[in-house]
């Protein structure tokens, strides 16, 4: 029985510099990742009847579906007592927020708005001005469906608190907390940020994107966890925020080697040339190493929900800033691949056809996936 590999984002403190002052985070921090062992988990297929199907003759209706059952999930599961955020992933609550957004603006489902609405409270009360990567982007996303100035200005004014801050005291030095942190990691965080900061016209969001491209030229098979994944959301925010030009990725070759002779319009198709083709084990989904392999570690070398997850959120964003792009095959397919790990209890499983653990963390990703995809 071989082990899974676990990109559950696992919490641990850390300390930045924020308003001139050393502020050591009260909440827990998911800037480290880590391999968890997943050994009591059997890799099996998941029950055909667990599956949204495919064969269904309207997609649309399976899509809905899927994001239906895990919005009743996770909004059912969001408790009061934690302050409306969800048992054992609170550090966890800016994606589990933009997915819920996701879905109400699909379903128009009013419970799943108030649901976002309790989980931004919760995110603004609990980082106190200081916000990770996607609680930032969950609150730009509680602005896109704002229905009333007053709750606007709540979340934006947190917002633009939150980028006016950093600025004042160096946008390099609150980044820089990043350089110790696993990359794929990294990459994650700063993508997110970077689409905030472009949402509310930071003044210093030029500061942001070169970061995270920075960043991103760190990332290979051999320093992080999670290559491929760091690739797709990088590719989804630079995408969003500036041209995917023939800016050189690493003009000055410090990074990993390989991003040499990498440009900015080359990461659509490096990204396409990891998705699992027609024919082999998991089609549709991505590897989740640049090489293909298991890196020496005995798990499976695709097929994993996160990566397919912000691969497909990279080739949709892609897409959309050059519709030039000849992506819409893959989008489709990687679409299917992501439906296979949504149960029939709107649970997200680590691996799309695997029996493995599942997070909430998960289901508010694959909101925001899905939910891209039915726009395309």
């Amino acid at each position: 029985m071989a082990n899974l590999k676990s990109q559950f984002f696992i919490l641990s403190s850390v300390v930045v510099t924020l308003l001139g002052q050393t502020l050591a985070l009260s909440k827990e921090s998911p800037i480290d990742r880590t391999i968890v062992d997943f050994t009591a988990y059997q890799q099996t297929q998941i029950d055909a009847d667990e599956a949204i199907s495919l064969q269904e003759p309207n997609l649309t209706n399976s899509i809905v579906d899927a994001i239906v059952r895990i919005a009743d999930r996770l909004e059912a599961k969001q408790e009061s007592y934690l302050g409306w955020s969800w048992p054992g992933e609170a550090g966890l609550t800016g994606s589990i927020v933009a997915g819920l957004v996701s879905a109400y603006e699909l379903t128009n489902n009013r419970a799943y708005r108030t649901s976002a609405e309790l989980g931004g409270d919760y995110i603004l009360r609990n980082a106190q001005g200081n916000f990770y990567g996607d609680e930032a982007f969950a609150l730009i996303r509680l602005m896109q469906i704002s229905i009333s100035p007053f709750s606007n200005r709540w979340w934006i004014g947190g917002m633009s608190d939150f980028y006016w801050d950093v600025y004042s005291e160096g946008t390099y030095d609150y980044i820089s907390q990043f350089t110790s942190t696993e990359p794929s990691a990294a990459v994650f965080y700063l993508a997110n940020y970077v689409v905030a900061a472009y949402y509310v016209d930071a003044v210093d969001k030029e500061i942001w994107r070169a970061a995270l491209i920075g960043y991103l030229t760190q990332v290979d098979d051999d320093s992080s966890d999670f290559p491929v994944m760091a690739l797709g959301v990088a590719t989804w925010a630079l995408a969003q925020t500036g041209p995917l030009d023939d800016t050189l990725v690493d003009p000055l070759g410090t990074g990993a080697a390989y991003w040499n002779g990498v440009k900015l319009v080359d990461l659509p198709k490096i990204l396409l040339s990891h998705q699992v083709p027609d024919g082999e084990l998991y089609a549709g989904s991505f590897y989740w190493r640049f090489d293909h392999g298991d890196g020496g570690k005995g798990y499976p070398v695709s097929g994993y929900t996160e990566d397919a997850i912000f691969a497909t959120l990279g080739l949709i964003s892609a897409y959309r800033a050059n519709p030039a792009l000849d992506l819409e095959t893959a989008i489709f397919t990687a679409g299917q691949a992501l439906l296979n790990g949504v149960n029939n209890e709107g649970k997200v499983f680590e691996h799309l056809w695997l029996e493995s653990q599942d997070y909430y963390t998960w289901g508010g990703e694959m909101l925001q996936a899905l939910g891209e995809w039915t726009k395309q």
